[in-house]
């Protein structure tokens, strides 16, 4: 085969699960013996001999890479939302060392979801390398991986915790991986159930964590398994399926790749349009620049305070920007409403965190809106040491993760989850007990008060967005036409960016407010950006906002308790 294909395609492109059966070994048994499984399957594949040829392994296509995520689904049980629209990818492997090596050359045009940020919404450009072993990394090495700057610098090494999982996700995509599971040794049989429902045999290598299931008439490769404790969803498996085989230099290699979470959402399709053994490729292909001394903080480290399942879902839409940094010693509090005492508003210092509100009532009702991950435990020790009283309630502003995996620590903590009801559902894994759950109606309000402060969470009866969307109301329960008010939201609008943000999100939530009845000099409290006004909105999006005054708010009582 003209190995020259691959620097002519590269060059393009640059320019350009769960419950499982573990058996034990019975005697001699190929349906019980793992090894016996793995040599099946290297037998399928060519052959030892043949495989010892493999120097290297080159995936090159340009015809399908599509990414759905399940972070930002609008929908509360589908795919609706793309990551990656369109693109065009190489995954290039080098067996000269005994570790997993990885080279990613990658074109990803991202889903019209991402012009929040950018609203030409450029592809990201990009070229990774990922290497295993005691010296691992993974490091950008060409183009930008950040999404908010794609035309930017290589940005390197990246932080060891995404490294940690880059690697493992090497390791799976490795066409050659049953010939390292064999030399490891550490393995039991399995039989799994896929797709389908049909279970199929497996072998499970414990050292890696990965279980490869076999199709029971090829003995090829068929799903290569990993497991993720999902902060919604529980155990959940996470699949790379592998079909359309073909046979290059003796060696039988897949050409299609699906990416499957929990055996039902299928988050990624790829299809290899050529296949190479052993190309000829530049002699500096793997070489990270530098003078190859990984950064500390660039080794791979597993952290416990972040599962595989969120540092995969941010990944895999360029949107893991590495630990959560922020801490209480830098939270600003303030009481931005002087006659709506009850109201907190909450911010990291220096933009290292997302803006929360909380609402605190007479009968010690500590109400938490919105729940990002990680700071959602700094609110819980602020409310603790300044409130002098735990978290009572958490409503978020809607299902994406970015917004509601906090959720888990706040349960945790014996505070009440609100919801509305379309949403209820969706918390189910977190087995909320039978009066931690708070649900109000579709298009409904629940209101909140005491004899100063008054808070109504208003379901948007779906958005764009997000199917579950709301926002938070807050004002004196006696309201005047002089009354201070505030509006907390997520997600329809970043001031930092307002020209440019999508405006049918603006113009959606003004269209909601003017509706019910929120006051035109109300505060906007978003989630994301600076703080404002609803005339910041106004301005922006020339929207004939009625001159609502405070007491016309139509959820809710304006008369004192």
């Amino acid at each position: 085969m003209n190995t020259s294909i691959l620097a002519l395609t590269l060059l393009s492109l640059f320019n350009g699960v769960l419950g499982h059966h573990v058996g034990r070994r019975q005697g001699d048994s190929s349906i019980h013996d793992p090894e016996a499984l793995l040599s099946r399957a290297i037998a399928a594949l060519g052959g030892s001999e043949n495989i010892s040829n493999v120097q290297s392994v080159a995936y090159v296509g340009g015809t399908v890479l599509r990414g759905r995520t399940l972070m930002l689904a609008a929908s509360l049980n589908g795919l609706d939302t793309a990551g990656t629209s369109n693109g065009r990818q190489n995954v290039t492997f080098s067996y000269v060392e005994p570790h997993v090596s990885q080279r990613i050359d990658r074109l990803a045009q991202l889903g019209p979801t991402f012009t929040f940020g950018r609203a030409d919404l450029s592809p990201m450009d990009y070229s990774m390398i990922v290497q295993g072993g005691n010296e691992g990394f993974a490091s950008v090495v060409r183009g930008s991986y950040n999404i908010y700057d794609p035309s930017g610098e290589p940005t390197g090494y990246t932080d060891g915790i995404l490294a940690e999982y880059l690697i493992l996700d090497a390791y799976k995509w490795d066409p050659l991986l049953v010939s390292k599971m064999l030399s490891n040794g550490n393995l039991t049989s399995r039989r799994e159930e896929v797709v389908s429902g049909i279970e199929l045999p497996g072998v499970h290598d414990d050292s890696l964590g990965i279980t490869v299931l076999f199709d029971q008439e090829t003995s090829l490769p068929y799903v290569i398994r990993t497991y993720e404790d999902h902060p919604f969803f529980g155990p959940s498996t996470h699949d790379l399926r592998v079909s359309g085989y073909a046979g290059v230099d003796g060696v039988q290699l897949p050409m299609r790749f699906k990416t499957i979470y929990n055996k039902k959402h299928v988050i990624g399709d790829y299809r290899a349009d050529e296949v190479l053994i052993n190309p000829e490729v530049p002699e500096d292909f793997f070489r990270v620049p530098g003078n190859g001394t990984v950064p500390e903080a660039s080794m791979p480290v597993r952290d416990p305070e972040y599962s595989f399942a969120e540092i995969g879902e941010l990944a895999s839409i360029h949107l893991w920007g590495g630990a959560y940094s922020g801490s209480l010693d830098v939270l600003e509090a303030t009481q931005p409403l002087a006659d709506v005492p009850g109201l907190w508003e909450l911010n990291i210092a220096g933009g290292m965190g997302m803006r929360q509100a909380v609402v605190e009532l007479e009968d010690g009702s500590v109400i938490v809106l919105d729940a990002p991950p990680h700071q959602s435990k700094i609110i819980i020790e602020w409310a603790e040491q300044t409130l002098g009283k735990p978290v009572s309630h958490v409503w978020p502003t809607h299902h994406h993760h970015d917004h509601a995996f906090g959720v888990a620590d706040f349960v945790a903590n014996g505070a009440k989850l609100i919801a509305p009801e379309q949403a209820a559902s969706y918390y189910s894994g977190l087995n909320l007990s039978d009066d931690q759950l708070v649900t109000y109606k579709y298009g409904g309000p629940l209101v909140f008060g005491d004899g100063r402060t008054q808070l109504a969470l208003v379901d948007m009866q779906g958005t764009i967005h997000a199917h579950d969307h709301g926002y938070a109301y807050i004002r004196p329960t006696c309201p005047t036409a002089n009354s201070s008010t505030a509006i907390f939201d997520a997600d329809h609008g970043n001031l930092n960016f307002i020209d440019t943000f999508d405006h049918n999100a603006v113009e959606e939530l003004l269209g909601a407010l003017a509706s019910d009845g929120v006051a035109a000099s109300a505060r906007f409290l978003a989630s994301h950006g600076p703080s404002g006004t609803l005339q910041d909105l106004n301005s922006v999006t020339a929207y004939r906002y009625p001159s609502h005054l405070p007491t016309d708010f139509k959820f809710g009582s304006t008369q004192c308790i």
